[in-house]
């Protein structure tokens, strides 16, 4: 434009000429110039460095010389004209339009739309590999920082913020967009943020003004996106600077990366989770489909190209992702110790993961050097009790209430309320994660309580913490305890099940070190392992705890312990349950109570089955003890007791009622029982020959079962239905599920495959295979001697009739002598009868 209007003023560019109101002006050379650079950039910072570069191109001056230039302008122009962004710059403050333009009034004028600032390439940091599994997180940032100007990218160490905050600024850039990046690992004070800021933007502020106010004045107008990395070691101090920045300049964006949010109302926080990793076994063309499989893959391949993921290695990945919790860090220096040790080895020395994930070489930066360095790390910037806490946290196996948690924590030091505070300030420092329930449960990553016990055994109070723990789990045991019975089972898994991780490790360390504890654990645990379906976990503990017992025991502990061994061991071992309801049912009494002592008496008449008087003395002896107002799942295993008791003795009519009366009794409280008492209604009909309504209830309630967790019932009616099946002549949808039952067996529990013996027998004589079925009745003995059954079940019985009328008719000797020798276990002998041999 050849004529332009600085306020009253008129600039006449090419004659060189500035007038007011008609009359030119006197102004030197040098201070025309710099009229001229300021008038383009009116209304914006024009920086030090680029007026001294326009106005005295290709020469060396002193920076002295600007503020003089400055001055004589203000002297024409007025004091007001120009103002000083100290440290940084200079901005023309009057308007300026083309001559002849009209001038909208002040109050119609539109506000300058941000203007982009040129930054120095060099600042950039550069990409660090590929980025995996990020591309949601990648658009979600990114769409958050459109909504907020103020982005906290929160995670737990290692996580990967730096890498994706890094994508996030390469992108942004490569759209032309003004971006810059500080790390704050650099600065050793909170003072000199500000000025990184400046250079990084290609400012600089002078140290006798404030930075922040600075580097506000610099940016007021300016469209720029500031990645700030590292900011939890200064999260305090910057938090106020950084909120006033983005509030007086609307152009600008700050992404942040840090361990814990700002806490301050202008932020947003983004919490960046780890890499998805396989819950349970995957086919290798699957597992790369999961994130930290396919970094694992990556960079192993990165390491060594001759590795490949196949079906030999990647269950063994994919474990060594799961037990680095889905962490990128501790997954990239994993892979790149697989071409030295292998994925095998790498695995096996996972729980030494400290020493063994380290990076060779120099790292850019010291905290991705190795795994430990990134947890000390964030270690280093927690106060005292916040270390004290995280420490006694590591002793959790799984996941923890809050409550669970603050009584571990809290010490003469640390009340209650204190400890629930410091669990809350270590989820905001991504140390400790929420899991999504209600109510929020909490777990540390695996890496983190690793560091967390090593930092209670170096301080010699690893034994003190687990036995802290142990004894409050011991609390929330026997409370589950007393809940058992009138809790519905739906809301009370949902409140125990999850403790089961911590659970074992209790027992196994007060094995070990408190016996007393160690009892107690095992006996107040048996209503979790019995809903969990871990019958045998718990009869494998029975031998890790039975030879710790002592008289210096409570008898109510001792009790507890013997009630839990019946249980576990209930229709698996009828001695052994026998002998613990026993003692369990008299020790009660010494205690006067009165459900636990009717448990244990109808456990005992249970295990007595077959033998009338003893089944029917702890029965009757159980009903005297028995209250219609008592919680329905003790009634319903009284019912339950009751209805077996009277299919041994031949009473089918008399069954059916306390079968029935059990479902009712069930339905109120207890999945688990009403389908138990289903399955006993199909054991029922068989027995009164009925296949056909034994089928019609069977079979749908298979299908209801195989998808329950119900394994324990599910394998009781795969027994059952074997059976209806076979003697329907239904021989070919029997093998179908009788190999269903021995593959149920052979992956979870075969104590109980003896009860299908006689089943299997059947089979073998369908098929014409008399040797394979003598072999199994045999073997159908031995395992009933062996386990102290009284007396075959009625369907065993019935079964084993027909076997030996099929025997009859075929007269088919059998070599005994060669039979008692063999000694065929139960799992073999299934197999054999399956022809899985």
């Amino acid at each position: 434009m050849d004529r332009i209007r600085v306020g009253n003023f008129e600039l006449l560019p090419s004659e060189r000429v500035l007038s007011l109101d008609g009359r030119a002006l006197e102004l030197g050379a040098r201070a025309f110039d710099l009229l001229l650079v300021l008038v383009e950039h009116h209304g914006r910072l024009a920086t030090k460095h680029m007026l001294i570069e326009r106005v005295w191109p290709r020469l060396v001056v002193d920076e002295n010389n600007l503020p003089a230039q400055i001055a004589s302008l203000r002297r024409v122009l007025g004091a007001g004209a120009i103002r000083t962004v100290a440290g940084f710059g200079y901005r023309l403050e009057l308007p300026v339009t083309a001559a002849g333009e009209d001038r909208a009034p002040a109050e119609a004028r539109a506000e300058p739309l941000p203007i982009p600032l040129t930054i120095p390439r060099r600042v950039w940091p550069q990409r660090l590999g590929s980025l995996i599994g990020r591309d949601q997180e990648l658009q979600q940032i990114q769409e958050a920082l459109g909504r907020s100007a103020l982005l906290s990218l929160v995670g737990p160490p290692g996580v990967g913020k730096t890498r994706i905050a890094q994508e996030v600024l390469a992108r942004n850039a490569e759209a032309n967009a003004a971006s810059a990046w500080v790390s704050l690992q650099a600065l050793s004070d909170t003072r000199q943020l500000a000025s990184a800021i400046g250079l990084a933007l290609g400012l600089s502020a002078p140290d006798e003004i404030d930075g922040f106010d600075a580097l506000s004045e610099a940016l007021e107008r300016a469209s720029v996106l500031l990645v700030l990395d590292g900011v939890e070691g200064m999260r305090d101090a910057v938090s106020a600077p950084l909120a006033s920045l983005v509030m007086r300049c609307g152009g600008v964006r700050i992404l942040l990366t840090s361990q814990v949010p700002l806490g301050i109302a202008s932020e947003s926080v983004f919490r960046l989770s780890a890499l998805q990793v396989p819950e349970g076994p995957v086919k290798a063309e699957e597992a790369r489909g999961y994130p930290a499989v396919e970094l694992f893959f990556q960079r192993a391949k990165a390491a060594d190209q001759r590795f490949e993921l196949s079906t030999l290695n990647q269950a063994q990945v994919a474990e060594i992702c799961r037990r680095l919790d889905g962490n990128p860090l501790a997954i990239e220096l994993a892979a790149a110790r697989v071409p030295a040790l292998g994925v095998s080895v790498l695995l096996e020395r996972l729980n030494d993961r400290f020493r063994l994930l380290r990076l060779s070489g120099q790292a850019a930066d010291p905290r991705h050097s190795t795994l430990l360095t990134a947890i000390e790390w964030s270690y280093s910037l927690l106060g005292v009790a916040e270390q004290r806490a995280l420490d006694r946290l590591g002793v959790f196996a799984g996941s923890f209430a809050l409550a669970t948690a603050a009584r571990c924590i809290a010490d003469e030091d640390i009340d209650t309320a204190e400890a629930i505070d410091l669990v809350g300030r270590l989820v905001d420092r991504s140390l400790v994660t929420v899991q999504p329930v209600e109510p929020p449960r909490y777990v540390l990553p695996e890496t983190v309580r690793h560091f967390a016990l090593s930092r209670l055994a170096a301080r010699g109070e690893l034994e003190r913490a687990q036995q802290r723990t142990a004894a409050t789990l011991l609390q929330l045991l026997d409370t589950a305890c007393e809940e058992y019975w009138s809790l519905d089972e739906a809301i009370w898994l949902h409140r125990y099940g999850a403790e089961i991780d911590n659970v074992r490790a209790a027992i196994d360390w007060a094995a070990g070190r408190d016996a007393e504890l160690a009892v107690a654990l095992y006996g107040s645990a048996w209503p979790l392992f019995l809903e969990m379906d871990l019958y045998v976990e718990g009869r494998a503990r029975y031998e890790q705890t039975v030879v710790l017992l002592s008289d210096a025991l409570s008898r109510a502990r001792l009790a507890r312990f013997w009630e839990a061994v019946a249980t576990y061991d209930s229709t698996r071992q009828w001695d052994r349950a026998r002998y613990a309801a026993e003692l369990a049912a008299a020790m009660h009494a010494e205690c006067g109570n009165v459900r636990a002592h009717y448990y244990d008496l109808m456990l005992l008449a249970l295990n007595w089955r077959g033998d009338d008087a003893a089944a029917h003395a702890a029965a009757d002896e159980a009903r005297q003890l028995e209250e219609p107002a008592w919680p329905a799942r003790l009634l319903a295993h009284g019912a339950l007791t009751e209805g077996a008791l009277l299919v041994s003795h031949g009473d089918l009519v008399a069954a059916r009622a306390a079968y029935q009366r059990a479902v009712k009794f069930a339905l109120s409280i207890s999945e688990r029982q009403a389908l138990a008492a289903s399955v006993s209604l199909v054991e029922l009909d068989i027995a009164c020959g009925d296949l056909h309504a034994a089928l019609q209830l069977g079979r749908p309630l298979a299908m209801r079962l195989r998808h329950s967790g119900k394994r324990e019932t599910r394998f009781e009616l795969l027994i059952l239905t074997f059976s209806a099946l076979l003697l329907a002549g239904e021989t070919s949808d029997a093998r179908v599920v009788g190999g269903e039952l021995y593959a149920l067996a052979v992956r979870l529990d075969t104590s109980k495959l003896y009860l299908a013996l006689n089943a299997m027998a059947y089979l073998a004589c369908a098929d014409g295979r008399f040797d394979v079925a003598t072999r199994m009745l045999a073997c159908a003995d031995r395992a009933g001697d062996a386990r102290g059954q009284p007396r075959r079940r009625p369907v065993e019985e019935l079964l084993r009739a027909e076997v030996l009328k099929r025997f009859a008719l075929a007269s088919v000797p059998a070599d005994q002598a060669a039979i008692e020798r063999e000694q065929l276990d139960e799992t073999a002998a299934c197999a054999l009868a399956l022809g899985l041999n």
